[in-house]
């Protein structure tokens, strides 16, 4: 009976072992804190926004979302269309410009050593879900709770170095 009992334990033990996920590096939620603008040609140097909008970047086992507001300032509010059914072109512009700075999207990722590879599955953008690609990121780790996304040198002229500090 004893041994019956200690066989199950260790089946038991052995299971949740073996079956048990390793917890990404980058698991977590966090915040955005910094970004780091490139300059608008190769000369330039770009500006660092401190204090940025509200941005949450949110990393589950395999999973990702994120919904950030890229800017400085916060946005203006959008006054009211008088027909919702028939925009003017004037309100057509503001609703353009309130939404542009908004990223939001989620999907998959997977690290390898000190790479992120993200998959796109739902997003504003459509864009960004048609490139059947995975988005390669290079991540840091400033202390356990600051993480630094850096874009791939291909996209460094036109993508920010993201500063995110750890929620929870």
């Amino acid at each position: 009976m004893k041994r019956n009992a200690l066989s199950v334990v260790f089946f038991v033990l052995v299971a949740n072992t073996t079956f048990a996920q390793t917890k990404s590096p980058v698991e977590g939620v966090w915040k955005v804190a910094e970004w780091v603008l490139p300059g608008r040609n190769p000369t330039e140097e770009g500006a660092t926004i401190t204090n940025p909008e509200t941005g949450i970047v949110i990393f589950t086992r395999g999973y990702y979302r994120q919904l950030v507001v890229r800017g400085a300032q916060p946005r203006a509010a959008v006054a009211r269309a008088k027909d919702p059914q028939t925009l003017t072109d004037a309100e057509k512009l503001a609703r353009y410009e309130h939404w542009r700075p908004v990223t939001a999207n989620s999907g998959t990722y997977e690290v390898e050593g000190s790479t992120l590879f993200v998959r796109v599955m739902v997003a504003k953008n459509v864009d960004v879900i048609t490139d059947a690609a995975a988005i390669e990121l290079t991540f840091e780790f400033d202390g356990p709770d600051t993480l630094w996304l850096i874009p791939p040198p291909e996209s460094a002229a036109r993508e920010p170095l993201t500063k995110l500090t750890r929620l929870e």
